[in-house]
C-alpha cells in the first residue's frame, strides 16, 4: 500500500499502477496507518467518541499518476494533525492541495481557514498543520514535490494554510477533472495515467496563480462583472437570514476585497448593502403573504430574513412598501378571503 513520493525522475522511473491503492479502514488505528503508508505521516484524533467499534467509518483510495498523486480520503468526524514531533528527521518535501468534499476546518501556523464544501487549501509537508471535521471528513488530495511548484511559481509561505475559495473558476474546472479521473481511475489505459498527471499538475498551477489574481481581482475580471453579480446575489438569497451578512462577508466568501464587491454592484446601478436590504424585504414580503405562514409571528419573520429586532424590521418594512409589517399581512389575508367568497 506503500505509495513512494520522489523526486519527478524518481517518479518517472517508478512503475505505474493501474488501480486504486487503499481501501476501508475498521478502525482510526488502520486510517491512521493509510494515512502513513500513502500520504505522510499524521496522528489522527476521533471526534465525539468515534473511531473504534463496528460503526465506524473511514476509507482511502489513491491513483498514482506518475508525477502526482490523487488520493480520496475519509473519516467519520476526526481531527488530522501534523505535529511539529513528526517533523524530526522528515524526508517528506511536499505540498498537499486538499479540496473540502464536506464542511471542515484547517489550522497553519497562525491562519486558520473554515472551508466549505469545494473550498481548497494549501498544505505544507515540511510544517505542522491542522484538518478536523465535525462530521464526516471527505477531501480530494493532490501530492506533489514541492520543487515541482517552486520551479513555476514563487515560494511563499502566505499560500499555506489560506482558502482558496470554490468560486474561483480554475478551481472547479480542477475539481471536475478529478471526479472525472478518479471515477475512471482504473479504467484508464496505464499509459495514459502519467499524462493525465501533467494535465492536472498543471490545472493545479493555474489555481494557486489565480488564487494570487483573485485577491486582486484578477480572475474575476476575467469572468465578467455580470457573471460576478449574479454569483453574489446567489450567495446574498441563500445567505439572507445572517444578520451580519454585508459587502465584508460576500467579500471574504469570494476571496476579494469589498470594493471589488462595491464595484461590481455599483455596474449594476446599486450597492450591496441596498441589494440586501432590498432581498430581505421581499423574502418578508412573501412570507407575511403567505397563507401557510399566517400563524407565524412577524418578530420569526424578521428572523428569518437576518433582523432581530422587530422595531427596525417594521421600519424598513414601511420604507419600502409604505405600509406596516401587520397591516400588510392583514390586507393579504382579507384578499384572500374575498377571493375565496366570490368564487
Amino acid at each position: 500500500m506503500s505509495t513512494s513520493h520522489g523526486t519527478p525522475s524518481d517518479a518517472a522511473a517508478a512503475p505505474k499502477r493501474t488501480q486504486l491503492v487503499g481501501g476501508t479502514s475498521p478502525d482510526v488505528d488502520a486510517w491512521r496507518g493509510m494515512l502513513r503508508d500513502c500520504l505522510i505521516r499524521l496522528d489522527a484524533i476521533p471526534i465525539g467518541g468515534t473511531g473504534d467499534g463496528d460503526g465506524y467509518t473511514g476509507w482511502l483510495r489513491q491513483l498514482d499518476l506518475g508525477c502526482l498523486t490523487l488520493t480520496d480520503v475519509g473519516s467519520d468526524p476526526v481531527r488530522v494533525v501534523r505535529a511539529p514531533r513528526m517533523l524530526v528527521g522528515n524526508q517528506d518535501d511536499f505540498y498537499l492541495l486538499s479540496m473540502a468534499l464536506e464542511d471542515s476546518a484547517s489550522h497553519c501556523g497562525d491562519v486558520q481557514s473554515q472551508l466549505g464544501r469545494g473550498d481548497a487549501v494549501l498544505l505544507d509537508s515540511t510544517a505542522p498543520f491542522q484538518l478536523s471535521a465535525a462530521e464526516r471528513a471527505h477531501h480530494l488530495v493532490l501530492t506533489l514535490p514541492r520543487a515541482d511548484v517552486a520551479r513555476v511559481l514563487p515560494a511563499s509561505r502566505e499560500r499555506v494554510g489560506r482558502r482558496i475559495a470554490a468560486q474561483n473558476p480554475v478551481l472547479r474546472v480542477l475539481r471536475a477533472t478529478l471526479a472525472e479521473v478518479h471515477a475512471g481511475g482504473e479504467r484508464f489505459d496505464p499509459g495514459l495515467l502519467p499524462e493525465l498527471g501533467y494535465v492536472l499538475r498543471e490545472l493545479l498551477f493555474s489555481v494557486l496563480r489565480s488564487d494570487e489574481l483573485t485577491d486582486q481581482a484578477g480572475v474575476n475580471g476575467l469572468l465578467g462583472h455580470h457573471a460576478q453579480l449574479l454569483r453574489m446575489r446567489d450567495f446574498i438569497q441563500r445567505h439572507i437570514a445572517d444578520p451580519e451578512l454585508s459587502a465584508k462577508v460576500v467579500a471574504a466568501a469570494f476571496g476579494v476585497s469589498v470594493r471589488y464587491v462595491e464595484l461590481v454592484f455599483r455596474e449594476s446601478g446599486t450597492s450591496p448593502a441596498r441589494y440586501i436590504r432590498q432581498t430581505r424585504m421581499e423574502e418578508a414580503r412573501r412570507s407575511l403573504a403567505s397563507p401557510q405562514r399566517r400563524q407565524r409571528p412577524i418578530a420569526a419573520i424578521a428572523r428569518s430574513v437576518g433582523i432581530e429586532n422587530p422595531t427596525v424590521f417594521a421600519r424598513m418594512f414601511r420604507h419600502f412598501y409604505d405600509v406596516t409589517p401587520s397591516d400588510y399581512r392583514r390586507s393579504q389575508a382579507g384578499g384572500e378571503h374575498r377571493g375565496r367568497s366570490g368564487g
